[in-house]
């Protein structure tokens, strides 16, 4: 790591107020939501950096830290630092913070690489003590090198096990662009992908020829975790202003359809407009890179209702929670309110018999409302 990496903890930028907010809001729902099932927690920092921003602002160590203080269950909490100097600073950080005394055990603080620590940090005493443990990653490399598949995998192998993964897209790119001109090393692109074969299609991507090149990347990564047995990856993408090009992917990366219902919630309140160098876009809007969202999602509404008619809750409740589907229950809400209006559905009582138009249902802010308990069917 160089001085230009550290000078990356000397500045808290809006791109990491973007981060630590998704980060807090979500972890902070986690928690919450496996507290009746899991038995203890263990948070993962794979590249935990100085610990704070301009010695003021907190990381992401600490904003783990201090949730994890406020919930019942036992925890414990694990920090790789490679580069000493943000490694002497992440330590001080973390031992002066008082909610790090509130756990199982002392936290584990360490230097060197994510991966040469992966092995030690799953097999912490906190996995001999409980059975049911829910283990939650933040891998955040300030470059491209030392993220592996295989570290991911086995973190998302664990019960209730997640990760928030800050993805690097411009530098994969252009790293990718220097393995194809036979500048660099593919290497570490093999660590990354997890496949030789992933590495290759990723490099057919450069023929000039190719217009799906930043997709046809994060597709393939996102296959890549699909194949180690991950099913829901919901992306949040980060553009550079004034570039017009696409800079990192903050990727949550889980099995659970209720864990990523709740991500998408938690991306999409997150504040978007910023005057800072970068610009954020919601989970909705980086799922229109691969098809046209809302399209795509009115016409499988229709061909679904063709067969007669169905619960509000089916769209609201349960395809919220299907692998790949990036609209949020606000956004199936919505689009059936505007198939009502334009006439292609009509709305029914919660018994499904008889038709309840727009103007005898309450309305909000002006607007007729759609309870989860009516239901919807196409007319004519």
């Amino acid at each position: 790591m160089g001085n230009s990496d550290r000078e990356h903890f000397s500045e808290y930028t809006p791109q990491n107020r973007i981060k630590h907010a998704i980060l807090g809001k979500y972890f902070s729902a986690y928690l919450n939501a496996l507290g009746r099932v899991a038995e203890a927690f263990h948070y993962i920092d794979g590249f935990a950096g100085a610990g704070t921003y301009e010695n003021q602002h907190h990381g992401s160590p600490l904003i783990a830290l201090t949730l994890l203080s406020k919930q019942p269950r036992p925890a414990s909490a694990s920090f790789i630092e490679k580069d000493t100097e943000l490694f002497s600073q992440l330590r001080k950080a973390v031992n002066s913070h008082d909610p790090a005394k509130k756990l199982l055990d002392e936290p584990l603080i360490e230097p060197g690489a994510f991966s040469d620590w992966i092995r030690t940090i799953l097999a912490r005493p906190i996995y001999t003590k409980y059975k049911k443990v829910a283990t939650f990653a933040f891998v955040d490399p300030c470059g491209v090198s030392g993220l592996r598949m295989q570290d991911l995998t086995a973190v998302l192998a664990r019960p209730y096990g997640e990760c928030l993964v800050f993805w690097n897209y411009d530098g994969i790119n252009r790293w990718l662009g220097g393995v194809r001109k036979g500048e660099h090393s593919r290497a570490g692109l093999m660590d990354l992908f997890g496949s030789g074969s992933l590495v290759d299609q990723a490099l057919s991507l450069f023929d000039g020829t190719r217009t799906d090149k930043e997709t046809g990347i994060l597709e393939l990564f996102i296959r890549a975790l699909n194949d180690a047995g991950t099913t829901h990856i919901l992306p949040f993408r980060v553009v550079a202003k004034g570039r017009n090009r696409t800079s990192h992917y903050l990727l949550h990366c889980s099995s659970h359809g209720l864990a990523f219902k709740i991500m998408k919630e938690v991306m999409a309140s997150t504040t978007t407009a910023d005057d800072g160098e970068f610009e954020f876009s919601t989970a909705l809007e980086s799922g229109s890179l691969f098809s046209p969202v809302l399209d795509g999602a009115r016409r499988e509404v229709l061909s679904v209702l063709a067969s007669g008619p169905a619960s509000v809750r089916l769209f609201t409740d349960q395809w919220v929670m299907r692998p790949r589907d990036y609209l949020r229950e606000k956004d199936y809400r919505e689009l059936l309110l505007s198939l009502e209006q334009e006439g292609k559905i009509e709305v029914l009582d919660k018994k499904a018999a008889n038709v309840i138009p727009a103007t005898k249902r309450p309305k909000r802010l002006g607007k007729p409302t759609l309870g989860p308990d009516y239901f919807v069917r196409r007319r004519g």
